[in-house]
């Protein structure tokens, strides 16, 4: 039975590479969060844009023009964040990418030590069967000793 020595290693990076994989995709998550908000941002601008520029006589201009400015500064806010997340998000990348490598030299090298192992049983097995051959062979010579004396 082929036992690799290692297997607690190898179940680590598993486990590793898994939580890599996750946190990967939770930054995603964030990046995209972030891009949508900043979409919503510049579509609020535009209506914000429209409405200063259609005065409807019940709003005072210096309202849209405030409001504009808040959507500018957290336009400004929301690109300083996102380029923050993308960093934040090629880090995590790298480690799941190093995570899988690791794990990808272990199951490599298992997979050879299996290789080895079934050849090795292999031979035994073939050195077995040669050898109770040549017994059956020597107990026969011997048979047909005794039945020519």
């Amino acid at each position: 039975m082929f036992k690799y020595r290692l297997e607690r290693v190898l179940e680590l990076r598993e486990q590793e590479l898994e939580k890599a994989k996750t946190d990967f995709q939770e930054a995603i998550a964030i990046v995209k969060k972030l891009q949508q908000k900043l979409a919503e941002n510049k579509v609020e601008q535009s209506e914000t844009q429209n409405q200063l520029s259609k005065p409807d006589g019940l709003t005072a201009p210096i309202l849209y023009l405030n409001r504009l400015n808040y959507l500018k500064s957290q336009k400004d806010i929301l690109e300083e964040e996102i380029i923050e997340a993308e960093k934040a998000l090629e880090i995590v990348k790298e480690k799941m990418i190093e995570a899988q490598q690791k794990t990808e030299v272990l199951k490599k090298h298992k997979d050879k030590q299996k290789k080895l192992f079934l050849f090795n049983e292999l031979k035994a097995e073939e050195k077995e069967f040669n050898e109770l051959a040549l017994t059956m062979r020597r107990q026969n010579q011997e048979k047909n000793g005794e039945l020519e004396n």
